[in-house]
């Protein structure tokens, strides 16, 4: 029989423990990074969802009435003066400031999705120095629940042909309004799109992806595109006909309109990538019909453009989806915006 050297034995038992305090440690060490790691993307995905960015160089007056960023002008109306949050130079000047930062960052977020910027002036005629106005307001046209994005335009003949120069771009918002993510994203999407003239069903359907899919906003989401097939009177899919949030003929169908119609520009998204619809909006620039068009874009010229970015015909997706198109080439779209300017004109 062997006796164990004690000293062995102890020196063994030494040695045990310390490698199974290493693999311990290493094993609280990977933890903590693991946790490290994961909060520092948690916190990168809270500023991405955000849009928290630097600051872009915030100009104000001294009553801070009127806040500017490099392509906004933030204004504070008369009747939202009166209210407490607002009645001071420093509380305008602390709210215009952080609102300013996020709208910056979402405007260079919408132009990386869409590729396009209200502000260039070759491509928009926009007037030089103009920037997108904000205008806050307690209450706007007798209503805390309705933000308007309006785009002014004037008219000019050169080389025989009308072209469109934009004067102005204003969004009206009702602070209750405006204090809510989803709706900024939503309206200053409509900033972007109002140029193109773009179908009403088209433009919401935009507006209402950069609401969901990029401000995480919640009153909207997707349906079947056959499933939840809606038709008007004639067969046509009721959301061709659809004029808006305000129009009359569809009032009950509204919700189901923007449904549906980000439900088609979302499908179009994911089916084509992310390229589709910058080289969408490249298109149509590269041919002026947002300057050209004497009035909404025809739903047939539009999934012209659609097509062409697609690299394959979409007329056949739309008319199963019940929309009333015709197939058209370049010229055809070009020779009837003409027509349309010169019958304005006589």
């Amino acid at each position: 029989m062997k006796l164990r050297d004690p000293w062995k034995t102890i020196i063994g038992s030494s040695w045990l423990f310390v490698i199974f305090f290493f693999t311990i440690s290493c094993t609280q060490l990977n933890e903590v990074h693991r946790r490290r790691t994961l909060e520092a993307r948690n916190n990168l995905k809270k500023q991405y969802v955000t849009m928290a960015r630097s600051d872009p160089g915030i100009l104000d007056s001294s009553s801070s009435l009127k806040l500017e960023s490099k392509h906004y002008v933030l204004i504070f109306s008369e009747d939202i003066q009166k209210l407490k949050d607002y009645d001071s130079a420093d509380e305008r000047r602390g709210v215009g400031h952080g609102s300013l930062v996020y709208m910056e960052s979402l405007y260079n977020f919408v132009h990386d999705i869409f590729g396009f910027e209200p502000s260039n002036q070759d491509v928009y005629g926009f007037e030089p120095n103009q920037k997108i106005r904000i205008v806050l307001h307690d209450f706007y046209n007798g209503s805390k629940h309705q933000a308007v994005t309006q785009t002014q335009s004037r008219t000019e003949y050169q080389n025989g042909e009308f072209i469109k120069k934009i004067t102005g771009i204003q969004m009206d918002f009702p602070i209750e309004m405006y204090n809510q993510r989803p709706v900024k994203a939503h309206e200053l999407a409509h900033a972007f799109t109002n140029i193109y003239l773009l179908p009403t069903w088209f433009a919401e359907g935009i507006a209402v992806l950069v609401e969901v899919e990029y401000a995480e906003g919640n009153e909207h989401g997707k349906v079947d595109l056959h499933d939840d097939l809606k038709l008007d009177l004639d067969g046509v899919n009721a959301a061709q006909s659809w004029r808006g949030h305000g129009s009359a003929t569809l009032g009950p169908l509204t919700h189901w309109c923007y449904n549906y119609s980000y439900s088609i520009v979302s499908e179009l998204k994911q089916r084509y990538g992310s390229q589709f619809y910058p080289n969408f909006f490249r298109l149509i620039e590269e041919d002026r019909l947002h300057q050209k068009l004497p009035g909404a874009m025809k739903d047939s010229f539009l999934v012209y453009y659609l097509s062409q970015s697609a690299g394959e015909d979409l007329i056949p997706f739309f008319q199963d989806l019940k929309f009333k198109v015709s197939k058209l080439s370049r010229n055809d779209i070009l020779v009837m915006i003409q027509q349309m300017n010169l019958t304005i004109t006589q």
